[in-house]
């Protein structure tokens, strides 16, 4: 007795072995446990029985039953398994086999051979070949008309030329809507469709492999109308002369796998994609399984440092280590209990220990029928922008601190205008909660006379993109929630989020500063009028003093001259000599009393102590000077006046003594209430820190001499271009304070 067992589970075909064993104990038994082992096997005769599982990891049940009855017409076949189901069990019936026995019913299979082979031996004989032809030709009409498959029978002569006896009509109608390259339907040809040029060997080699008599299984192109291209499986089974064992027939079956075919390459591209992917990504089971990992790609396996053999099998929570107590792994079970996408940020661990940051999508995977069957998580490497976050964080933090802590006020602005941002101390310092000023225009912190003029240098400067007043520190006037103006000093600077333009104000409450100021200029301004009522008082002293003294001097020896004899020559002489040296003093003391108070401005004015001081100058320096003033005298208050004379006075001497002029030109002007004093001279000129420089106190002086009486001194210069002064002052006290400026005008 001989009998074929095909099972692929080495454990289930011991166990029917085992079985036979009890009955048969000295039975031949042929194993079978794969495709390669049933090609060898089936070749070889004799057998009485067949036993097959269904669930087989190459082909099924059923359709290895087809290549068995093409092999052994009369073989009976029981099929053994746990794979199917009453539609199986019924279909292997109806096909042919001997019977249908689950395996937990194994005991019962002794009972089903004996009954097999009884009747095996009640047919009668089986036929022969002749016969079997006239069996397949009886059913082949059938076959053609119902059968959707491409199948075929070939006859193969002597002379080894294939005869098609017959084809199903679907094998027909491609047969006839193929196009051969050129060749007509009569001519040889290897096979009866146009087989792709890069496949014609694989044809080739399955017809030698075929003709010794092994069954072939292959895939291959074929051209359809010249330009289709289809994937078709051909699945052949040679049949022996049993006289001299040569392959006489081949009965095949060819299916149709290109949309299969297509589904492989799109499948063999996504995952490629997958495996060329640089995040990690992984496939899990379900719950039943402890979401076991069964797929990770190489980038997972290259963050993680694990191996592939490693991982499968394992959760995922072997990254964790014993780092568990984490916020976002909660959400994660959470989301799988739910069968819900989700997302979470992880502190991981790689095999050798070392931590990085893992950002983690986890996504249910559903069949056709929207179960869900696998889990699939991405995973991302972090650790750089986790590290990045914090250190921004920290940064931020810092940031945060001092812009809520610094003691001057700090207002952001968008480009319109609009309040973004303010710290504490600007509320502290306007009077309004940030809730009050955000979002409304920061004109709103100007008194009424400034707004207009911020309003319009903003959108000029929007426009044009000029500034005067970035990256710079002025002092204005602020407007507080209780309508108080205050003088402050502002640093507006610029930047850019995300292409939005913004301004950064820092501004300092200099209230107590200017009053110090003020205090400091009001009592320098007392010791300059008490310097210059000392001055007047001196000179006068010296006008009133020494000036009668020496006058009376001069009489006097003027008087002694003429009474000296004529002949006392020497007498003479020594008189006229005292005479000149008495001259020479009155001069120095008129120069003296003219130095401490021009007297000419007391009595004539101040247009004539400018041209008595131009003319001066212009004897003394042998520099031409050309004054140009109005024809009226001009009237100021007191005190003005000579300011105005000692403004020009030192400007006068800075160029004698620095400027190496030729010419010098001043105009004076008046309109209304004010007067302007223009001096330009033709000198090396200055740089602007040469004018900042400390001890440059002349300069200093004349700023704060016209600052005392609301006036403002300007000086421009440039190196090798000369020097021009230029003075405003009012001419008696205006009535009203000047405007200090404003936040963003120039």
């Amino acid at each position: 007795m001989k009998f074929l067992i095909i099972d692929d589970d080495a454990v289930e075909r011991s166990l029917t072995i085992k079985t036979l064993r009890v009955k048969f104990a000295d039975s031949d038994i042929v194993e079978v446990g794969s495709r390669e082992a049933f090609d060898e096997k089936i070749a070889e005769a004799g057998f009485d029985l067949a036993i097959v599982e269904y669930q087989l990891g190459w082909t099924d049940g059923l359709t290895l039953f087809k290549a068995i009855k093409l092999r052994f017409v009369c073989l009976p076949v029981i099929m053994l398994t746990n794979s199917g189901n009453e539609d199986i069990a019924v279909t292997a019936i109806k096909s042919g086999m001997a019977n249908y026995i689950v395996k937990r019913n194994r005991h019962t299979l002794l009972d089903e051979i004996d009954r097999s082979l009884i009747e095996a031996k009640k047919r009668r004989t089986c036929p022969d070949i002749d016969n079997k032809f006239q069996l397949y030709e009886r059913r082949d009409p059938f076959i053609s008309r119902f059968t959707r498959d491409f199948a075929y029978f070939i006859r193969i002569p002597s002379d080894g030329k294939l005869i098609f006896e017959w084809v199903t009509e679907p094998l027909k109608q491609l047969i006839n809507n193929a196009a051969f390259h050129g060749e007509s339907k009569e001519q040889n040809r290897d096979w009866v469709l146009p087989i792709h040029p890069d496949d014609i060997s694989i044809v080739q080699h399955r017809y030698k492999k075929l003709l010794t008599g092994s069954e072939d299984t292959s895939e291959y192109r074929v051209i359809i109308n010249k330009s289709e291209i289809r994937y078709f499986s051909d699945h052949t089974l040679p049949v022996r002369d049993p006289i001299d064992g040569k392959v006489m027939q081949l009965y095949g079956v060819m299916q149709d796998i290109t949309a299969r075919r297509k589904v492989e390459e799109k499948l063999y591209l996504m995952q490629h994609a997958i495996d060329s992917s640089s995040n990690g990504i992984i496939i899990t089971g379900l719950a039943d399984t402890d979401y076991a990992i069964i797929y990770a790609n190489a980038a997972f396996l290259r963050i993680t440092g694990y191996s592939m053999q490693e991982l499968l099998g394992q959760n995922c929570r072997i990254l964790q280590n014993n780092d568990r107590d984490q916020s976002d792994i909660s959400r994660l079970r959470t989301a799988l209990q739910n069968n819900h996408d989700t997302h979470a940020v992880l502190r991981n661990y790689r095999k050798n220990g070392s931590l990085f940051w893992s950002e983690i999508y986890i996504s249910p995977i559903h069949d056709q029928q929207g179960r869900i069957t696998h889990y699939i998580g991405v995973q991302n490497d972090v650790t750089h922008r986790v590290e990045m976050e914090y250190a921004l964080s920290k940064s931020e933090t810092r940031m945060r601190s001092v812009f809520n802590n610094v003691s001057d006020s700090i207002i952001i602005i968008d480009e319109n205008g609009i309040i973004e941002k303010l710290n504490p101390s600007a509320e502290k310092l306007f009077g309004y909660s940030a809730q009050e000023l955000i979002g409304h225009n920061i004109n709103k912190l100007m008194p009424e006379s400034d707004r207009n003029r911020h309003d319009s240098y903003l959108a000029h400067y929007l426009s044009s993109g000029k500034a005067k007043i970035l990256d710079t520190r002025r002092e204005v006037n602020g407007l507080r929630k209780d309508g108080s103006i205050f003088p402050m000093e502002l640093g507006v600077s610029e930047f850019y989020v995300d292409q939005r333009h913004f301004f950064i104000g820092t501004a300092h409450d200099i209230t107590e500063r200017k009053k110090a100021e003020e205090a400091l200029r009001d009592f320098s301004c007392h010791l300059e009028k008490v310097r210059e009522d000392e001055r007047t008082r001196i000179a006068r002293e010296i006008h009133d003093e020494l000036g009668s003294l020496l006058t009376a001097l001069k009489m006097d020896l003027s008087w002694l001259n003429k009474q000296l004899l004529a002949d006392l020559s020497l007498c003479h002489e020594k008189i006229a000599v005292m005479n000149r040296y008495l001259d020479d003093g009155i001069g120095s003391v008129r120069k003296i009393i003219a130095d401490l108070r021009p007297t000419i401005l007391d009595h004539l004015g101040l247009l004539a102590a400018i041209d008595w001081k131009i003319d001066e100058f212009r004897e003394q320096n042998d520099i031409q000077c050309i004054l140009t003033a109005p024809e009226n005298n001009i009237v100021m208050d007191e005190g003005r006046d000579i300011a105005v004379f000692r403004i020009m006075q030192e400007a006068l001497t800075n160029i004698a003594l620095h400027s190496r002029a030729t010419h010098v030109t001043l105009d004076v002007e008046t309109s209304e209430n004010s007067l302007m004093m223009k001096m330009t001279d033709n000198g090396c000129g200055m740089t602007k820190a040469q004018m900042q420089k400390s001890g440059k106190y002349g300069i200093l002086g004349m700023h704060e001499r016209a600052r005392h009486f609301g006036g403002e001194v300007e000086i421009v210069s440039e190196p090798g271009k000369g020097t021009t002064l230029v003075l405003n002052m009012h001419l008696k006290s205006p009535s009203a304070p000047v405007s200090k400026g404003e936040i963003f005008h120039d």
